[in-house]
């Protein structure tokens, strides 16, 4: 079901799936995407959960901000708010993308938070680590660019998504299309005032579950192998085959089924 909040003056749309007499879950989406990207997600999840999740701004059916609002307190005071709208006192999170950035940024500024899952982006120490954690390319680094042209908006598909089913690169790449160039101008703004997550993560009270696609090509595998042991859920980064960045498109079952066992600490 879709509502609407004006927050800040802007609108933004909000969904909620599943009933709200089960645990919540808040999904946070990836740059350029929007909300309805997790859709093969909750269909695997909305029978034992309660499914929060909202189009960032300037993505899908939300408003847009300047590029300088994208700011971590900014983006921490939209979560809870949309959190409060539904009268959510405790929930868990996950983050795909850009969304896990987000979610890693804001961590310490989400009190109804108890666990995080995260996939698509891994702990930073620092703004000048994403070179270390990410195989950039000059089509990957497209991402933080405001306007995009046709050809560099499919050379960006092909560097990071490269999902071959037509209906879903084309609803991807016309979402690039549509989300409005401030949002990827923000996104670099916040990326490069990135701060310690992974000492925010060792900080944090609840678990964490990083969940990496065997076939990520926009992160480093080997990057997990620096992160410091005990930071995430049974000392392990859970691996899923058979699946690229976008993993919850290409892989939904097994992404629920992971974070099923995580959320519900089975």
């Amino acid at each position: 079901m879709q509502h609407t909040i004006t927050f800040s003056g802007k609108k933004v749309a909000l969904y909620e799936f599943g009933s709200a007499e089960n645990p919540t879950i808040l999904l946070i989406h990836g740059n350029s995407v929007h909300a309805g990207f997790f859709r093969p997600l909750i269909s695997n999840l909305e029978n034992r959960y309660h499914l929060v999740t909202f189009d960032l701004p300037g993505c899908g059916a939300s408003e847009a901000w300047k590029k300088e609002e994208f700011t971590g307190e900014n983006l921490a005071r939209l979560c809870n708010s949309v959190l409060g709208y539904f009268g959510v006192t405790e929930c868990n999170a996950f983050g795909f993308s850009m969304g896990a950035f987000i979610l890693l940024e804001i961590l310490g500024l989400l009190p109804a938070v108890r666990k995080i899952a995260i996939s698509g982006h891994p702990p930073l120490r620092s703004a000048s680590d994403m070179q270390n954690a990410y195989l950039i390319s000059e089509d990957s680094a497209l991402f933080l660019q405001g306007v995009l042209s046709d050809d560099e908006i499919k050379r960006l598909y092909e560097a990071v998504i490269g999902i071959r089913e037509e209906e879903v690169s084309a609803a991807i790449m016309e979402s690039v299309r549509q989300t409005d160039p401030s949002f990827r101008e923000g996104s670099l703004n916040l990326a490069m005032q990135a701060g310690d997550q992974v000492a925010r993560l060792q900080s944090f009270k609840g678990e964490t579950a990083i969940i990496h696609p065997a076939d990520d090509k926009a992160v480093r595998a080997d990057y997990y192998e620096s992160l410091p042991q005990g930071l995430v859920w049974n000392d392990t980064i859970q691996t899923i085959g058979n699946s690229g960045h976008f993993v919850i498109i290409e892989q939904p079952a097994e992404l629920a089924k992971i974070l099923d066992r995580f959320f519900t600490g089975n």
